[in-house]
């Protein structure tokens, strides 16, 4: 299959115009007339990433974070994401990426979150399609939900602000780096919300608002979109492999 056409999958599902406009989705290297029979499903694209695909003879990597995200301008060995797509290049390992896109898709992260949290009557939590919220079919105190979000992330670590008695109904749930979106969760009635990367004075200022917070990590938050992608493209005859790219973070 050519790498156009696999792109056209993706983007009847996540259309790019979606994407928020800081983002850098879709094809970032490669030939869209280049054919496909190995692909490298990750949620990075890093040195490791890169040789994995090359150990494995894949021909495209399809990631959730994009690479050349920030304004690169030049590749070169003097620093590390040039030396990845210099790795990239030299082993002809084409990149496409689904963020946003992906984030906000009606079967995307944040709907996978959803639906793994077993929420109820689930809908966006930002006009923007990020995030979900939603009601839990038992309401359950703060601690026990915290136990849950550790067991369904199949995450060893989870950081919490709230009363631990607090009873749970409604959650919201925000993949990734959404701090920002702790005030709409509280508008909209949430006891609870589920995100990542949360700052100190953050959560501080954030917890005044009455609402409980879980920090799940990112990678725990976004991990599920290996299997997204695997649903998406299984029965193209492509042959779909999941990176080993673990957590950047390791807990001792």
């Amino acid at each position: 299959m050519k790498l156009k056409q696999i792109a056209d999958i993706i983007e009847k599902e996540f259309p790019l115009s979606t994407a928020f406009e800081w983002d850098n989705c879709g094809l970032l290297l490669g030939d869209r007339e280049r054919e496909i029979k190995t692909v490298l499903l990750s949620l990075d694209v890093s040195c490791e990433v890169a040789r994995e695909a090359k150990d494995a003879c894949a021909d495209l990597i399809l990631s959730h974070h994009p690479i050349l995200f920030d304004g690169t301008k030049r590749i070169t060995a003097d620093n590390p994401e040039g030396r990845l797509i210099a790795e990239l290049l030299q082993n002809n390992i084409c990149v496409y990426s689904a963020h946003t896109n992906c984030d906000v898709g009606k079967n995307g992260i944040n709907a996978r979150l959803a639906k793994i949290f077993e929420l109820s009557d689930a809908e966006f939590l930002e006009d923007s399609g990020l995030g979900r919220i939603g009601n839990l079919k038992t309401p359950i105190s703060f601690a026990d939900f915290a136990l849950f979000t550790k067991k369904i992330l199949n995450t060893p670590f989870v950081r919490i602000c709230g009363d631990k008695k607090a009873q749970i109904s409604r959650v919201a749930v925000a993949s990734g780096a959404c701090s920002d979106s702790i005030p709409e969760a509280v508008k909209k009635g949430a006891d609870v919300i589920v995100t990542a990367d949360m700052k100190y004075h953050d959560m501080i200022n954030y917890s005044h608002m009455g609402i409980s917070i879980i920090d799940a990590g990112h990678y725990p938050t976004e991990i599920i979109v290996t299997d997204i992608f695997y649903e998406l493209l299984s029965g193209t005859g492509i042959k779909l492999i999941k990176s080993k790219n673990p957590d950047i973070f390791e807990f001792i």
